[in-house]
């Protein structure tokens, strides 16, 4: 069986002291040509994040729709989305801001409900040369500002500068021109039902049965479409998302590799630790040990 590797969207955290800097509670990347990352397959985000294309296009997938985006577009992804870089040019260019969950849950504006919907079903728009540029030369003010040593209040300033880039993007979201969305053939939306269901159900679940009996379809025909839309039969979809999970706490926390193995369900620690090996070439541990980076 292939390795399984991350194919996460490629960001660099800004080694700022946590003490002192409000950018720990956020992620920041400048311009980029390789921003989407790779085309492989559908990945789940883990936080919210705004793209601009600068140069080139790019066809995504977001949950069940699909856009081409071009210079000039801005698109918008949530927590737990199901993004897919079908196609992207070799000349894209893109500028992109990513946020933790926890500090788009704490923003509070009037109507943050209707708002989140409607940029949930019109995650792409068309920006103007100003647009872009103003939003741009804010992300850039700000990252420029929190590197200043001589500001009693940096802090709170730069939480503010951040707050109001993101009534910038609400506001440019409620008069903006939503982009076309793509019809979905019906292959496409079982596919992305599926991977709906392993978001919600891949720690206790990971049989393909549960999955197709759930979708109303046989085993063999859910495979198939998996295949042909992903090039994964859906058991390796399911497997895969438990891997790049199993990756992200093996890096990111302390948790021993029996409590991981009972977040996913496993009967033993022996048991995860060969399903791992099986996808990654090597244990748990010397995952660990080897100091994998994930992002």
């Amino acid at each position: 069986m292939p390795n399984i590797q991350l194919q996460e969207i490629q960001l660099e955290k800004l080694s700022f002291n946590e003490d002192d800097h409000f950018f720990d509670d956020f992620l920041i990347e400048g311009s980029n040509k390789d921003l989407l990352g790779s085309e492989r397959y559908p990945r789940i985000v883990e936080a919210a994040g705004v793209c601009i294309c600068l140069e080139g296009e790019a066809e995504i997938a977001v949950e069940s729709k699909k856009y081409h985006i071009k210079e000039g577009n801005m698109c918008v992804v949530f927590p737990e989305d199901i993004l897919h870089v079908r196609k992207k040019s070799e000349d894209f260019k893109g500028y992109i801001m990513v946020v933790v969950p926890d500090f788009i849950y704490n923003f509070n504006i009037p109507s943050a409900t209707q708002i989140y919907l409607y940029i949930k079903e019109h995650r792409c728009i068309s920006l103007s040369d100003r647009e872009r540029d103003d939003l741009i030369k804010m992300y850039e003010d700000m990252k420029a500002y929190d590197t200043r040593s001589d500001s009693l209040y940096q802090k709170e300033i730069s939480q503010h500068l951040f707050t109001a880039i993101l009534y910038e993007i609400v506001g440019l979201y409620q008069k903006g021109e939503p982009l076309n969305q793509q019809s979905y053939s019906r292959k496409d939306q079982l596919y992305f039902d599926f991977m709906k269901l392993v978001r919600s159900n891949y720690k206790t679940e990971r049989g393909i049965e549960f999955y197709a009996d759930k979708l109303c379809v046989s085993s063999r025909h859910l495979s198939s479409i998996c295949k042909e839309l992903d090039g994964q039969t859906a058991k390796k979809c399911i497997d895969r998302q438990i891997i790049i999970h199993a990756q992200m706490l093996l890096n990111t926390t302390t948790l021993t590799i029996a409590q991981i193995a009972d977040e996913f369900n496993f009967p033993n620690a022996s048991f995860f630790t060969k399903f791992f090996k099986e996808h990654i070439g090597m244990t748990p541990k010397e995952y660990r040990n080897a100091g994998k980076v994930w992002l």
